[in-house]
């Protein structure tokens, strides 16, 4: 088999190689393949400022400030978002105490008709997947961690300028334990 011989690219067109990479991930619609009753993730697209109440190792919550980005990806056959909290801009001097930044794929699975959701946060190591079903107005992912620890993420009261969110865990007894709590505030809608 025979190799593609490899392209000369100079540091002038790595912007361009960029912008290549954000027009083959980055996807303006939804794919034909989703019916518009199956699109549950529409209406998080855009971007979000974000209050994040996060529980800390003593059980005490503390207020971080974050950002939330949603856009359609792979033909529209997936939203992905990137999450980032505390915001870029009060990350000045090194990485945060409360390093969340990562980024979740929801992808359509067309056989099942359901969403797969795999989440990862490079700066923590963590790492889960979950499965998405609708419970009314609310968005219920259910899944893992990686380190096996069941967990329970909900997108509620979701508007057109609003939504509220939280991240549960399953202790021991069966209890579910909140860990975050976000409220998100729309700043720009794609």
């Amino acid at each position: 088999m025979m190799m593609p011989q490899p392209r000369r690219v100079s540091v002038a067109t790595n912007f361009e190689t960029l912008n290549a990479f954000t027009r083959a991930l980055v996807a303006k619609h939804r794919s034909p393949e989703i019916e518009a009753h199956e699109d549950v993730y529409a209406g998080l697209l855009g971007a979000w400022d974000v209050q994040v109440r996060n529980r800390a190792d003593d059980g005490t919550f503390e207020v971080i400030a974050g950002e939330w980005y949603f856009a359609r990806t792979l033909e529209g056959r997936a939203v992905q978002d990137v999450w980032i909290a505390p915001t870029r801009a009060s990350r000045r001097g090194g990485v945060a105490r409360a390093n969340l930044y990562g980024t979740s794929v929801r992808a359509f699975d067309p056989q099942t008709r359901r969403w797969l959701v795999t989440w990862i946060n490079p700066a923590t190591g963590a790492f889960a997947v979950l499965n998405t079903r609708k419970a009314g107005e609310r968005l219920v992912q259910e899944g893992e961690l990686s380190d096996g620890h069941s967990i329970r993420w909900i997108f509620q009261e979701i508007t057109d300028t609003t939504f509220h969110w939280t991240g549960e865990t399953q202790l021991p007894d069966g209890c579910w334990r909140l860990d975050a709590e976000l409220f998100g505030r729309r700043f720009e809608s794609l």
